[in-house]
């Protein structure tokens, strides 16, 4: 694995980027020196498109691997840089909506990438009832303003002005709360993967709302909570706790994430063969 290395240039991958390079041993690198025949896998290449896509132009001797977490409605697919990398490099997609699409570009996705977290110990007390973090919109501030009507005594949290700048201060706001919730950005309900899982990681219980890709739902169904509707599971959440159903902690999913991990780096050695 020493011609692979690995490059983050979004903080919100950070984690992901020290996950996957701990789990693989492959070198997580911060200055960006291009060397012929080594591969780079790269979080966050959309937040770089343009330089990435200049570097490898003038010097097309080394490959890219791009993980794309970005969903189908995102501007980020608007990004001809970044298309072009894509189009033009390996591909790893965070979820089959987004892959699909990605074909549908021209785009070939290699394999699936599951966002993979580390697990810290928590001494906190969850004093926070229900959390949100994520970017504004209608469909977000209504779901927080029925949510406060309907459960005055919870305390309740919508942080929406979230700049995603650092991860141990999220951290230690899911520590501190019992229940994340996950309202997709779109209507589409794709289910936002790197939202769950970090509060998955941080031991919270976490409500979503159902995504209507089927085998997703069903995935995450033994982790957790998924409704049509919020109310439907904070009011039997209420009246009958001993109804609720209990879902398999973080530790579990990592069974599956070893799973993906072990593909990954099949695919990577058969790279290397290729190469020799």
């Amino acid at each position: 694995m020493d011609t692979y290395h690995i490059l983050n240039f979004h903080e919100i991958f950070a984690e992901n980027a020290f996950c996957l390079s701990q789990r693989l041993g492959i070198e997580l690198v911060k200055d960006f020196q291009p060397e012929k025949d080594h591969t780079y896998i790269i979080f966050g290449a959309h937040n770089q498109a343009a330089t990435l896509h200049s570097i490898q132009v003038s010097n097309p001797y080394f490959k890219y691997i791009i993980i794309n977490g970005e969903p189908p409605q995102s501007d980020v697919l608007r990004n001809k840089y970044y298309l072009s990398l894509m189009k033009n490099n390996i591909v790893f997609d965070y979820h089959p909506i987004s892959s699909e699409y990605l074909k549908s570009l021209g785009i070939r996705v290699f394999s699936e990438y599951i966002f993979d977290f580390p697990q810290l110990k928590n001494s906190s007390e969850r004093e926070i009832d229900i959390l949100f973090v994520g970017s504004r919109n209608e469909r977000r501030e209504a779901v927080y303003k029925k949510l406060v009507e309907r459960y005055p005594d919870k305390r309740i949290e919508f942080h929406m002005d979230w700049k995603q700048g650092n991860h141990e201060d999220l951290t230690k706001l899911l520590h501190r709360s019992k229940v994340a919730l996950n309202i997709p950005y779109y209507n589409s309900n794709i289910l936002e993967t790197h939202r769950i899982n970090k509060a998955l990681a941080c031991g919270c219980e976490v409500v979503s709302l159902y995504s209507g890709h089927k085998p997703t739902d069903e995935f995450y169904d033994k982790y957790i909570h998924l409704c049509h509707d919020f109310f439907e599971y904070f009011d039997q959440a209420d009246m009958c706790p001993d109804l609720v159903e209990k879902k398999l902690p973080y530790n579990h999913l990592v069974g599956a994430l070893s799973h993906n991990l072990t593909h990954i780096k099949w695919l990577l050695d058969e790279l290397i063969k290729r190469k020799n």
